[in-house]
This record gives C-alpha cells, structure tokens and sequence, in this order.
C-alpha cells in the first residue's frame, strides 16, 4: 500500500510501525469529516496519490468499522480517487454525478461522480449506460475498467442511515433533497480544490430539474450544467458515475466483485445486535426487507443505525408492532396533558418516599415557601 498521510494526520514515522490493519483502520477513520460545512473544510476530500492509495481506502471502508463518532455525529465518508495525468494537463474537464440507494429504508446513500478531459473522450470506454439495466458481471467489469482507466478519475460521498435519520428528524428537517443537492455540491467543490477544472457537468436530477440547475450555477458560475431526469442514461459521464457509485468497493485482492447490496452485507453493526443478514435489497417493496422488519430487534430501541428511522416504513412499524415500548416525551405534549404527567411523578416521588409528607423548614414555614410542581 502506498504511503497516505489520513487526516489524522500522523507522522510518517508513526504511520511506518503501524501493522496493515492499523493503517488501514486509520486510513478508512480520516475519510470522514465532523465539520459543520464540508465544503469549507480544509482537512476532509483531499485526492488519493496514486492507484493503489484510492483501492486501498475503498478496501478500508469496506473492511473497517465506523469511527464511533461517526454513528452519531458529522458527515459520513468522503472519497476522492487519484486525479489522472491527462486531467490534471486539461483546462476542460466534464463530470457526471449520480446516486444509488435513495428509496432504501437500509443502509447508506452513495453519491458518485466520474470525470475526465474532454480531450481524451475518444479514449472512454463504450458500455456506460444506467447501471440498474446491466447484469452485476456487466457492472463489476465496467468498473474494473474505470478504475483502471488511466484517463478516468471519480469521487464517492456516503451518507449514512445515521446521518440520514437524524438530518431528517430534526426539529427542522434537512430533508434528503438538500442532502443531496449539498453531496454534489461538496463532490464538486472538493474536485475543483484538487485542480479539477471542470467546465461541463451532467447530473441525475434531484426535485425541480429548473432549480436545481440555477442553485448549481449560483455556486458554480464558471461551469455549464445539465441537470436531467434519468441523466445516467443519456450521458455517458453520469453512467459512469452510477456504476462508480454503486460498485465503488474493492475488496484486497483488487477485483471488482462488490455492488450495493455487497456493500450492505459487508455492514458494521454500530450496537452488539445479532440478526440475520437476509435484508435484501434495502428497499421496502422487496420481500425479503419487509420480512427482516416484521420484527423489531428491540422492543425499545427498535432497530439498529442500519435503517432510516426517518422512512415511514419504520415509523409505521413501530406503531403497528405490539411488542414495542410506548415512550411520552413531556416536550410533546400540551399543557393539559403536561399537568396530568406532572402528577404522576409526584405520585411517583411520594411512593418512593414511603407517602410521607416532607416536613418543611421553619424558615420555608414563615414565610409560606411551598413545593410547587408546574408553573
């Protein structure tokens, strides 16, 4: 493995007495980010060296646990490949960006994103098309080609269901388009700050193709868009893109052989959980999802951080499920039934307390000072 400083930023001498599996726990922990703006981050999104640094730290996501941080906290991970010779020599590079695992109730969401100079398009491999519609042999060869590809440079971006569930429940929801919208915002900024000059970008469009578009040309005004529904399909950068993201995990002998769904095998249970790994695909309409969710794993935790707590499917679940924990927040109630809770933790407080009236100081006595309960 070539030598990558992470952005745990450990000095060489440090990095050369770590064994393989230190270096790449370390390697996979400095791809993500905590800072509240990714973009503006100086730390996060810094392009692989070489090669063999960018199969490495797909294999370290893939191999390594999360950053505990990570499960309650900040951004999921950020991936740039190495930027090819013939991009970094070119003044006009396109992109294509495209994402997998939008409607699944399990696992992440992967941004991808595929570039390379307009001079070299003769030299693109033909096949690119909507991932969706190739077999997975068709997949894991198309991108064993792009990862090879001496012209062919790509970025992922992973969001996590974590990430997802608590961005979506917040008191003011961040909801999955600005989610999306930000990662290929990031995905772009990050290329550029790498000296990727881009100058054409083909996007898979997410909500309002119009406004997305100008949103994009706000932030970017040196750069032409085309942002399209099904846009993967029409361009063969954003095809590659959706191949990239969707297989964009090596395991450590190097061959493309990992998709979506291996990804979501290989997960990282966060809590010390033993269920079966039979979910599927992720999305709600498959069977074997909907047979993984019949059951909550934990009457009152309900399930782990590998679903989307934000999706109704889950939220249904815990309504329907008898066998789940009624739980009243007093923040969510009104003021009459706020009273009514209020009682029943001082019946709760003199049970405890064996029903005896708590006499009160003399000094509280003259001066009629009470206990009260509610304001």
């Amino acid at each position: 493995m070539g030598l990558l400083i992470p952005a745990s930023q450990v000095s060489t001498n440090q990095y050369s007495k770590m064994t393989e599996n230190e270096q790449n726990k370390d390697l996979a922990s400095g791809l993500y980010c905590y800072c509240k703006n990714a973009s503006c981050c100086s730390k996060c999104g810094k392009p692989m060296t070489n090669k063999e640094d960018t199969r490495s730290a797909i294999s370290a996501l893939i191999e390594n646990e999360r950053p505990a941080r990570a499960n309650v906290a900040g951004n999921g991970p950020l991936l740039l490949s190495d930027v090819p010779q013939s991009v970094k020599e070119c003044n006009d590079v396109m992109v294509g960006i495209d994402e997998a695992g939008r409607g699944s109730v399990l696992g992440p969401m992967i941004y991808g994103a595929a570039y390379w100079s307009c001079s070299v398009v003769d030299k693109i491999p033909k096949g690119f098309q909507d991932s969706k519609a190739l077999t997975e042999q068709t997949r894991n060869y198309l991108f064993q080609q792009l990862m090879d590809h001496e012209h062919i440079g790509f970025c992922m971006r992973s969001l996590l269901p974590s990430e997802i569930s608590r961005n979506m429940l917040r008191p003011h929801p961040y909801n999955l388009n600005e989610m999306s919208h930000d990662s290929a915002i990031v995905m772009i900024r990050k290329l550029l700050d790498a000296g990727v000059n881009i100058k054409r970008a083909f996007i898979d469009t997410v909500g309002n193709a119009f406004s997305y578009k100008r949103k994009l040309e706000r932030e970017f005004p040196g750069i032409d868009f085309t942002v399209e529904s099904k846009a993967d399909a029409k361009y063969p950068p954003c095809s590659a893109a959706s191949v990239g993201e969707r297989k964009c995990m090596l395991n450590s002998n190097l061959v493309a052989k990992v998709c979506r769904d291996k990804f979501l095998e290989a997960w990282k249970f966060s809590e010390d959980v033993d269920v079966a790994r039979d979910f599927g695909s992720g999305y709600p309409s498959d069977p074997k999802c909907k047979q993984w969710m019949a059951k909550l794993q934990d009457p009152l935790f309900g399930y782990s951080d590998f679903v989307r707590f934000s999706w109704a499917p889950t939220k249904n679940k815990f309504l329907e499920d008898d066998t789940a924990v009624a739980v009243t927040f007093k923040a969510d109630l009104d003021d009459n039934d706020a009273d009514g809770l209020i009682q029943q933790q001082k019946g709760m407080t003199s049970f405890l307390s064996g029903g005896k009236k708590r006499k009160r100081k003399g000094w509280f006595e003259r001066r009629n000072i009470k206990v009260v309960y509610a304001l």
